[in-house]
């Protein structure tokens, strides 16, 4: 890995879920579907006006990654932290789960996480959205509800974090631009996607 992008760059995330689905239709106009691979996240980020000594930096950082070759961290601003109230411990999972399952058991943790809100087991790099809020009470196994299904298996092991999840992401191309402004700033738009 090559590093932690910083997030103080960005006025924009536009994160997309990408899975891929195929669909046929019989004669008897009945629809079947099937998935076929993974589910990954892509973000579209957008740069605040910069001067050329931030550009400088951040341009710097995207060559490094050498084009597509190289993944790095990233904490999408504002989505990288839970939306929940009254948050404090570290769920831990309470048992063995394996690959494929989109709810899980956990304890250890207080307050209310938030559907939508993104998690990451501590044994993988696979990041994953609640579907379901989960209220914690410190005392009893808690129901985790998520989405993609599990990429990897987990065990009692493995906690859970819902603040700062960063992404491990890879650029989506091999060529990298920016723009400067008639104004002497400088803005860059650019893709990465999910690197599991």
């Amino acid at each position: 890995m090559s590093g932690t992008l910083s997030t103080n760059y960005f006025e924009s995330a536009e994160i997309t879920s990408n899975t891929t689905t195929r669909t046929s239709m019989t004669i008897g106009n009945r629809m079947i579907r099937r998935q076929i691979g993974g589910q990954f996240w892509t973000l579209k980020l957008s740069t605040t006006k910069l001067d050329q000594e931030e550009m400088a930096a951040l341009y710097a950082f995207i060559v490094k990654q050498e084009g597509a070759y190289e993944s790095f961290s990233f904490i999408p601003p504002i989505h990288g932290n839970t939306r929940g109230t009254s948050i404090s411990g570290t769920p831990a999972v309470t048992q063995t789960y394996a690959a494929g399952l989109k709810t899980i058991r956990a304890n250890g943790g207080s307050g209310t996480l938030k559907t939508g809100d993104f998690i990451k087991f501590s044994n993988h790099d696979k990041v994953y959205m609640l579907t379901a809020d989960v209220n914690q009470d410190a005392s009893s196994e808690d129901t985790f509800e998520f989405f993609p299904p599990l990429a990897s298996a987990i065990d009692n092991t493995t906690t859970i974090a819902y603040n700062n999840v960063a992404f491990k992401v890879m650029l989506t191309s091999d060529e990298s631009t920016f723009k400067t402004q008639a104004d002497g700033s400088y803005q860059l738009e650019f893709t990465v996607r999910e690197d599991i």
